[in-house]
């Protein structure tokens, strides 16, 4: 008789781990009526700028003041949604046509399609084997005089090496733009993720760790970079100037009340939900050192908080005698344990990049500005190759919302595959 779920045995886990997402309840609707009360429905109408005493009555503007804060941020600018809030701060630090942004080759497309959208050329490296964050000696050596930013990926939520990076952003004076998509409430040396690079931009899409349903959020401390990046998103218009006075070619990309309002009462519930998940990622780190072919990533000790969107771990190939990541992956979710790879593949092998769907013109790519051939169809990065084939496995922040028993039940389910090995080759 079968023993394995995914080979018709019995599931180990029959109910769902961690919490159902998101977690919502009265707050959410206490300040979801407030909006709705008060027939203000956008910011404009508390007062269109952050001059305007009126406009910190507003839910975004609570909101952005609140976020930036709990980051160790000066300045926040929301916006509809993370791609958009790349967009934003790439136009606030000139990046143009003919410029070149480095990106890891790992990691969601939005932050690539954002320097595509500026008409900018990203440059992907490869990434840190330890922990699957852009490798700083790959940024340098990827360093030409039409470099004009950076953006590290804190992939799965875990912090880039932000000491490495900033340093080599100033010595070649570029910007360290952070996406910070997937690592709110992470931090750096005691500081939030974003608050530690010129800029750092943020999503508050349905899935995330704090969420609006949609939403994002750039954060800085830099003053010109705020101002700059509330014109774009603004339609050109700058704090204290005219209504009707446009200073740059904007566009729209405000946030509504309505999102601020879920993102206030979110933020409330935020600190019990980090210390919760450390709690946990911490007793399963301790769990998984008895197991053999699992490792968790490397953890750099000036990461003084970690969290995650999905929590990152290895795969190890050599350790289990011939069955596949993939495999491993199917049998584990068989058994009721969610799981995957995390944003891991390469993104230069997507058909936009090999087949260059860049349209009519070619542009950006094909920009007389930038007056450069390249060719991501011949890219090949080791590193990132390797882990994406082999490697690369991840659980959903949700699942360490739960009690501790259940990663107890997750390292259960590891070791039931582990002894029913030879069963799972067959198949």
């Amino acid at each position: 008789m079968a023993k394995l779920a995914i080979c018709g045995g019995e599931p180990l886990v029959k109910e769902p781990l961690g919490k159902s997402w998101p977690i919502f309840g009265e707050e959410e609707r206490k300040e979801l009526m407030e909006v709705l009360d008060s027939g203000i429905w956008w910011f404009g109408g508390w007062g269109w700028d952050y001059t305007q005493e009126g406009y910190w009555k507003s839910k975004v503007g609570q909101f952005e003041r609140a976020f930036a804060e709990f980051q160790g941020a000066k300045f926040g600018v929301a916006v509809c949604n993370g791609t958009v809030a790349i967009e934003a701060v790439l136009k606030a630090i000139g990046v143009e046509a003919g410029d070149e942004v480095i990106v890891p080759a790992a990691t969601f497309i939005a932050t690539v399609t954002a320097v595509l959208r500026v008409n900018a050329i990203p440059i992907f490296v490869d990434i840190d084997p330890r922990n699957y964050t852009i490798d700083p000696k790959a940024v340098e050596s990827a360093i030409t005089p039409r470099t004009k930013a950076v953006i590290p990926v804190d992939v799965g939520g875990m912090p880039c090496d932000y000491d490495a990076l900033n340093e080599i952003a100033k010595k070649h004076n570029i910007y360290v733009i952070a996406d910070c998509a997937h690592s709110h409430g992470s931090q750096w040396k005691g500081i939030g993720t974003g608050a530690v690079a010129d800029a750092g931009t943020f999503s508050f899409q349905m899935g995330k760790t704090l969420t609006c349903g949609e939403g994002g959020m750039v954060i800085t401390n830099n003053e010109e970079i705020y101002e700059k990046t509330f014109a774009y998103h603004h339609i050109g218009r700058l704090p204290g100037k005219g209504f009707y006075e446009h200073y740059i070619p904007g566009t729209n990309l405000r946030m509504t009340e309505w999102q601020a309002a879920i993102g206030l009462a979110q933020l409330k519930r935020f600190p019990e939900q980090i210390e919760i998940r450390e709690r946990n990622s911490n007793y399963l780190v301790e769990l998984l050192r008895e197991v053999e072919g699992i490792e968790p990533i490397y953890r750099d000790p000036r990461v003084t908080r970690w969290c995650f969107y999905y929590w990152h771990f290895k795969f190890i190939p050599e350790k289990w005698d011939g069955i596949s990541r993939d495999k491993f992956l199917q049998a584990l979710s068989a058994e009721g344990i969610p799981c995957w790879t995390g944003h891991i593949e390469p993104l230069y092998k997507m058909p936009l990049f090999k087949e260059e769907r860049f349209g009519r013109t070619g542009c950006p790519i094909k920009c007389p500005l930038y007056g450069k051939e390249i060719d991501y169809s011949n890219l090949y990065l080791p590193v990132v190759e390797r882990v994406a084939k082999e490697e690369g496995c991840a659980f959903p922040h949700s699942l360490f919302l739960g009690p501790k028993s259940d990663m107890e039940k997750i390292v259960e389910a590891i070791l039931k595959i582990r002894k029913n090995m030879e069963e799972l080759r067959k198949i």
